[in-house]
């Protein structure tokens, strides 16, 4: 009977952690419990999250029974099943590229890995305890890095806070690198992350001037007003981050009559049934903004729906591009009461022309059609664009207003 519970309740942990990571990283590329044969099948991590390279790696340490512990015989079996975890993720990192993987996602199916894990760039142990506790043990035993691969330790309240605020996976990438410039000894004790991510906040998203995490929670302490109100601006931004991502998920799915009242020029733009690859190519476009970029694309999106709320018919579009990716523009927009062909046909134009005026090799483009679904474009441009695309650009981008705006993490009050 304890072994049923334990299993049952680990399993439950794991989805449950599952379910809360794709919310912002995308479902899509949250892979639970990725396979291998070595032997025998072993699983060899707990969550991959990848979007091709590079990837993060997690194993999972889960209680049976939370609170059912002293405080001292919770902190040794953390500690203890750190060290297990951490054991589990060098046997990945080793072996990882030497032999087939594969995962069985919930929306994907059966996903391959014919050349093994892709590259790691942090690997992440995570243990389930609600009090700060030290790890203790030899670099051997607590390593902060396997054959090049950082690794870090958090508790899993802790590690699904910071998902939740940082929302993207390059945003966790580099607050890991960052993390890393902390004392060893706090890069050993998980439970005590309040502190040091107010402090990046507060700091611009920077540990510059932390010297421990007692430090950090001093200077939280005497700026808690200033980081409450950081905090809301960034639960205001993040809305907008949060519509993208809705995006993102609807792209998952088709109704069943989306092709219905098309034309066949564009009934052809659509991946058949059983093969839908671009919407994963439109997933991960999305899912690879950082999070500044991805607020601001979604602050564009809404305002255009917002332009439309109190008019009978419309089509308005704005178009965005980021430093960070100097061959893409992005254009997104809502239409009102016009028929599905003819925003279609607009998606079209609107991804051709951009392309054409912004000098941009790729077009990412999406239309808020009535408030009730969106229609996305991905193009490339395969040849150098010809007269007439140039003529599109200059007619529906020429007299777009244009500003320039610096991105930040937190965004400043308007």
């Amino acid at each position: 009977m304890q072994s049923e519970k334990a299993t049952t309740r680990t399993r439950w942990a794991e989805q449950s952690i599952a379910a809360f990571l794709s919310m912002p990283l995308i479902s899509e590329f949250v892979f639970s419990s990725p396979q291998t044969i070595d032997g025998t099948q072993r699983e060899v991590a707990d969550f991959l999250v990848s979007y091709g390279d590079p990837g993060l790696l997690i194993s999972l340490k889960s209680q049976e029974d939370p609170g059912s512990r002293t405080p001292e015989r919770d902190a040794a079996w953390v500690r203890k099943t750190a060290k297990e975890a951490v054991r589990q993720l060098h046997g990945a990192l080793r072996t990882g590229n030497a032999r087939p993987m594969w995962c069985d996602h919930a929306r994907r199916g059966r996903v391959e890995f014919p050349d093994g894990l892709p590259r790691i760039a942090h690997g992440i142990v995570l243990v389930e305890t609600l009090q700060p506790v030290v790890l203790d043990g030899s670099s051997d035993d607590l390593p902060l890095q396997y054959q090049g691969t950082p690794v870090s330790y958090f508790s899993v309240n802790d590690f699904l806070n910071v998902t939740l605020q940082l929302r993207t996976l390059p945003e966790i990438l580099e607050y890991l690198d960052r993390r890393r410039a902390l004392p060893l000894v706090d890069l050993r004790t998980v439970g005590e992350e309040n502190g040091l991510f107010g402090f990046y906040l507060l700091n611009g998203g920077t540990f510059e001037g932390c010297l421990s995490i007692a430090d950090a929670r001093i200077m939280v302490a005497a700026q808690n007003e200033r980081l409450n109100e950081v905090l809301r601006r960034k639960s205001e931004a993040d809305s907008y981050s949060t519509l993208m991502e809705h995006v993102a998920h609807e792209l998952a799915t088709r109704l069943p009559n989306h092709l219905d009242s098309l034309p066949p020029e564009l009934a052809a733009m659509f991946d058949s049934d059983g093969q839908r690859a671009n919407y994963l190519e439109m997933q991960r476009v999305l899912a690879t903004l950082r999070l500044p970029e991805r607020v601001e694309l979604g602050r564009a999106f809404e305002s255009t729906a917002r332009q439309l709320a109190h008019e009978q018919e419309g089509f308005i579009y704005r178009a965005a591009f980021f430093d960070s990716q100097p061959g893409r523009v992005y254009v997104v927009g809502s239409s009102k009461t016009i028929d599905r062909p003819r925003v279609l046909s607009r998606l079209s134009a609107l991804a051709l022309g951009a392309m054409a005026h912004y000098g941009k090799g790729e077009c990412f483009a999406v239309i808020n059609r009535d408030c009730a679904g969106y229609e996305v474009e991905f193009a490339r441009g395969k040849t150098e664009p010809t007269l007439a695309a140039h003529a599109i650009g200059d007619t529906l981008f020429g007299k777009l207003r244009v500003e320039t705006r610096a991105l930040q993490l937190v965004p400043n009050e308007k």
